[in-house]
């Protein structure tokens, strides 16, 4: 059973008893009469973030008096109700639904409310539960249908899962030591392309969350060397590419691809050079001299800091260099 809770400002027209309502913010402005497609990455741990009120300004800003909607699985949680208490006059509504289940995922009532909407934010939490309940529904394709020329946004998983490719690990999560040593360890078999979401933006493309976080004294930015090198296999006649993103960092990007970034820092990945090395049992090497991956790397503000053009994949504001591997976790440089 989906659970939705709505946090009004004026009630959407849905009809589904099973559905429960709270009315948290009273009722002011009508129904949207713009909306911009956009999308907005974030790292997660976005309530650490200095900057998360101006980067969901901007966000809110690409609907005029839109429907923002929340969308997550294991139970609703307060995004919506912190919407509803920050932006209440720039918006017509703040809900929240669970889809728990692949019968959540092909609802009609659901499918009806994602259609209604202007603003669809994703979740944190599980992006395997999305992969195993969303993949190839008609919650998908709606939220395919929505990207197009609508607003969507996603938060640590689901800023994951709107990577063209992603990692939906169903077990254990691997660590960059791991994939490095071994490009096909056991943990890295949930490494999908191009078959959940497909945002024009996004395409040839792997995100990576919480980027600054250790886990055993790793950062993920091994890891996302790992899961690029992934990427570049299955891909071998593309320069493929991969956005990283620190916890409390948003990267906003506008109906013309052009982003800046709020909060503290993103960085891009890109190549189109193969590893020299990549099978299973056999650790990475990714060299090419020491090109082997540009990087660019901005720090955020509250403002928006740099310009990233997401068709050209170039930018300014920020900082170059190169990634590279000459064997494995410990010949890592970046």
């Amino acid at each position: 059973m989906y659970v939705l809770v709505l946090f009004l400002v004026a009630a959407l027209s849905v009809q589904a008893s099973a559905f429960e309502f709270k009315n948290a913010c009273g009722e002011i402005n009508q129904k949207s009469t713009y909306v911009s497609k956009s999308l907005m990455l974030s790292g997660g741990a976005d309530s650490k973030s200095k900057d998360e009120k101006a980067a969901t300004r901007w966000l809110i800003n690409q609907a005029d008096a839109g429907d923002y909607l929340v969308i997550r699985s294991g139970g609703v949680g307060g995004q919506a109700k912190w919407i509803c208490q920050n932006f209440e006059g720039d918006i017509s509504s703040a809900s929240e639904i669970s889809i728990d289940s692949i019968e959540d995922a092909n609802h009609p009532a659901v499918i009806k409310l994602i259609k209604s909407v202007e603003i669809i934010w994703l979740a944190g939490g599980d992006q395997n539960k999305y992969e195993n309940y969303w993949k190839h529904t008609k919650l998908a394709k709606a939220l395919n249908q929505h990207m197009q020329t609508k607003a969507i946004s996603g938060s640590s998983a689901g800023m994951a899962i709107l990577g063209g490719s992603y990692y939906a690990p169903e077990a254990k999560a691997v660590i960059g030591s791991q994939i490095l040593n071994n490009p096909y360890h056991e943990y890295t078999q949930d490494v999908f392309h191009w078959d959940l979401l497909q945002h024009p933006f996004m395409q040839y493309t792997i995100n990576e969350t919480h980027l600054n976080r250790k886990i055993k004294g790793e950062t993920r930015h091994s890891r996302m060397l790992g899961l690029l090198a992934r990427t570049a296999v299955n891909y071998p006649d593309q320069m493929v590419r991969a956005i990283g993103l620190n916890e409390g960092s948003f990267l906003a990007i506008n109906k013309k691809g052009i982003g800046k970034v709020f909060g503290d820092q993103v960085v891009l990945l890109s190549s189109d050079k193969a590893p020299e090395q990549i099978e299973k049992d056999k650790p990475l090497i990714w060299n090419h001299q020491g090109k082997a991956v540009k990087t660019y790397t901005i720090n955020g503000s509250s403002e928006g800091a740099g310009e990233i053009n997401m068709q050209y994949w170039s930018a300014k504001g920020g900082n170059s260099s190169y990634w590279f591997t000459t064997g494995g976790y410990e010949s890592f440089s970046y």
